[in-house]
């Protein structure tokens, strides 16, 4: 199935700003039975095993003083359940997930979100097979419409920053989000991992200017495809082409220059993936 653009709506000095998140720097903590955790963020692993078993873990998340900046950061520990019980809880924390006494675990926001940046060092066990992740899901009056994520799978010794931007399916359109943090693999968990994280930052972008329509086509298909991706431009002109993983990884960089070009994908995994063509975004299905 094609899909096709047609009058392709830009804004003209679009300008982008920076909101930290609530409690992004994680300098503020609240007591849990089972630990501390940072204010208006959850780990839900460890609150469901505890409703279970009440007391049987203690948390995953550390309040350390070894931060990027101010007096705090997150720190995630995977670890193993109990001397007897050999099973490993991976951290899972989200974004306002029940100890701020919120309904669900979702964040409003009132512009067009584009990414979430931050700090992260990390010591990971087993790297070869190992990794943790930072995801961003976002909705617009209930539906899905963008996600953003980044995998890491090495050892980080220094803060490093990330920025993880944001894909968005046929609207651009949000008005809240999920973020989802998780401290290993969860396909092969492993004890030891430790993850800090610091100073979250949400950007934005707000328009400066007035809108304006410019005469463009381009079509992509066939959505899904297996082996092979075509790219229609008319009129015939350059773009270039980034293709990203579910994950954020770019896993291909090109530029298209001809009415139709042919795209061989035939070494990509069967996944979803996100194809950015200036500034429109696809989401792709690969089958096999």
């Amino acid at each position: 199935m094609k899909q096709l653009l047609l009058a392709i709506s830009i804004l003209i000095g679009t300008s982008i700003y920076a909101q930290q998140i609530p409690n992004g720097g994680f300098e503020n903590w609240v007591q849990e039975p089972y630990g501390e955790e940072p204010a208006n963020w959850g780990e839900l692993n460890l609150q469901l095993l505890n409703s279970l078993i009440p007391g049987i873990l203690d948390s995953t998340i550390v309040k350390s003083q070894d931060a990027y900046s101010g007096n705090y950061a997150m720190e995630l520990r995977s670890k193993a359940v109990s001397d007897t019980i050999t099973d490993t809880i991976i951290p899972l924390v989200m974004l306002n997930l029940k100890n701020d006494n919120l309904d669900s675990a979702s964040m409003k926001i009132t512009n067009t979100l584009l990414s979430l940046s931050g700090y992260i060092k990390q010591d990971l066990v087993a790297v070869d097979s190992n990794s943790t992740s930072i995801s961003v899901f976002v909705y617009s009056e209930g539906s899905f419409t963008g996600i953003g994520a980044i995998e890491f799978n090495v050892d980080i010794v220094d803060y490093s920053s990330f920025d993880i931007p944001i894909f968005y399916f046929d609207t651009i359109a949000s008005d809240s989000i999920e973020i989802w943090i998780t401290g290993g693999n969860s396909v092969a968990p492993v004890p030891g991992n430790i993850m800090l994280l610091d100073e979250f930052e949400l950007h934005y972008q707000t328009a400066t200017g007035l809108e304006e329509t410019i005469s463009s086509e381009i079509s992509v298909y066939p959505n899904p495809f297996n082996d092979q991706l075509i790219i229609e431009l008319q009129p015939s002109n350059t773009m270039e082409f980034k293709l990203y993983s579910i994950l954020g990884e770019m896993v291909l960089k090109g530029n298209v220059n001809s009415d139709i070009n042919t795209i061989d994908l035939s070494n990509l995994p069967p996944n979803i993936y996100f194809l950015k063509m200036e500034n429109e975004s696809f989401k792709l299905i690969k089958e096999k």
